[in-house]
């Protein structure tokens, strides 16, 4: 096979809609690595149609990897039009480690039967800056030795489902930064990212055979992001990780905006990264097939101008192919002996902890307050953490429980946050002048506001549930 034969199979693109368009198919057959499905490709009235989609690419070419970034909470594809069922990290922060390693083997279970065998979770970003525009409710907290604790214990639930594989994210740490790299380049100093460094060191000590890069500067490491860095990536390697090193997407803004699509990937590549994930195009409506063209254009040019030695693209290569290997044998092995009773939703009791860890964490005359509540204001405009789903069922709920149902009297206005940005304090300021309010705070755990707080952390099913609990409670 000729070194740009190889160029497929380092690439791990996103497409449109919930069938396999004719375009992949073609890439597929020339050897493409892995897919990486979105909400937009799967159909939330066809609950099957997730695991037909996958078995259609694998019908083509079975040693290809199926990806998602499905963490629970904020951010779901499989539950992407009325929000996650599962957990946050955020909300899994709150109790034990045990906790969160039986709802990473739910976790687990729940991709493998969509035909996903390359998980992009668990985060192990420690965030410690509330104003986190991008992590927030995706990392499990603020403590890296207790965000250690359940990204270890996340991973090995995900790996006791048979035929799924973790990937930590984002090395070396999204945690304390104020640029969402979607829309920016944020830069950290090294003395973060060694506050930073626990979680990931356990995931690699847990096994994780995947890690994928942050696009952000480390400031003593050099001005290019950790994705392009081949200094970077060397000291990910100099930690004793010898696995697959997958990018964030390359058409989020801190790749794009400087080097365009396919010169971050290429860059990515000779960098040290095995797989490059192109990203979500219906996000931007963008041409999937289009947007491959040009990342593998760019790829081949670097090749042929010794940007990208031959060598470099050989051993991505044979890292990408030897994970796809080990995760068709463990599928293929698994197949005809799926355990019915393996759990899909997480144990009441389980929930009960949550709810009761959230109760604790909350300000009681808030909690109180929502029988009271006569109107719902969401500070949350623009990008927020929840931007990976259109759903906002904690809102929705809230909504509803300001009905008639409520009880009337003495009404109380609702504000609905995820992080102490200007703009959301700006919101919650305004609307506590005009009369008695509380925030119900979606994002992360304790999350900086000066107010009475309603601590949930995500807006998604699960919370809703919650939220109707103590609400019915507190009539």
């Amino acid at each position: 096979m000729s070194v740009h034969e190889l160029v497929p199979g380092v690439l791990l693109p996103g497409f449109a809609g919930p069938q396999l368009p004719e375009w992949l198919r073609a890439e597929l057959q020339r050897g493409l690595g892995g897919v990486c499905l979105f909400a937009g490709n799967v159909d939330a009235g066809d609950p099957d149609g997730t695991a037909r989609l996958a078995a259609a690419i694998r019908a083509v070419r079975p040693e290809t990897l199926v990806a998602a970034d499905e963490e629970g909470g904020v951010v779901t594809r499989l539950e992407g039009r009325d929000g996650s069922t599962l957990p946050s990290p955020a909300q899994l922060g709150l109790v034990s480690a045990a906790v969160a390693e039986r709802v990473g083997a739910v976790l687990g279970e729940r991709v493998r039967r969509a035909g996903i065998d390359l998980l992009l979770a668990p985060s192990a970003d420690v965030n410690d800056n509330p104003a986190n525009p991008v992590i927030g409710a995706r990392s499990f907290g603020a403590d890296p030795y207790e965000v250690a604790a359940r990204v270890a214990a996340t991973a090995r639930g995900i790996r006791s489902r048979q035929g799924v594989s973790a990937c930590v994210k984002h090395w070396p740490g999204h945690g304390d930064t104020d640029v969402d790299s979607h829309r920016g380049l944020p830069t950290v100093p090294a003395a973060t990212v060694a506050r930073h460094a626990e979680p990931f060191a356990a995931a690699i000590r847990e096994g994780v055979p995947a890690v994928m890069t942050a696009h952000i500067v480390v400031a003593e490491w050099g001005a290019e992001p950790v994705t392009v860095n081949p200094d970077a990536i060397a000291r990910l390697r100099a930690e004793g990780f010898d696995g697959v090193v997958i990018t964030d997407a390359v058409d989020m803004a801190a790749i794009a905006d400087t080097y365009g699509l396919g010169g971050g990937a290429a860059r990515a590549l000779a960098a040290g990264a095995d797989l490059v994930c192109l990203g979500n195009p219906e996000l931007k409506g963008e041409d999937a097939a289009a947007q491959y063209a040009e990342v593998t254009a760019a790829i081949a040019a670097a090749l042929d101008d010794g940007r990208l030695a031959p060598e470099r693209l050989r051993e991505a290569h044979g890292r990408v192919a030897r994970l796809a290997a080990r995760m068709t044998a463990a599928r293929t092995a698994g197949e005809g002996e799926t355990d019915a009773r393996a759990p899909m939703s997480v144990a009441p009791d389980d929930v009960a902890a949550i709810g009761a860890a959230l109760a604790e964490a909350s300000d009681p005359s808030a909690v109180s307050a929502l029988a009271r509540i006569e109107r719902i204001v969401d500070a949350r405009a623009g990008a927020t953490q929840a931007a990976a789903t259109r759903a906002v069922p904690v809102v929705d709920t809230l909504r509803q429980l300001a009905g008639p149902a409520s009880g009337g009297g003495s009404g109380v206005t609702v504000v609905v946050a995820d992080r102490p940005s200007a703009a959301q304090r700006a919101v919650i300021e305004r609307v506590r002048a005009a009369g008695e309010s509380v925030v119900v705070n979606v994002g992360a755990i304790p999350g900086g506001f000066d107010a009475a707080v309603v601590q949930l952390g995500a807006d998604s099913r699960l919370s809703s549930a919650i939220v109707r609990s103590w609400a019915g409670e507190s009539r």
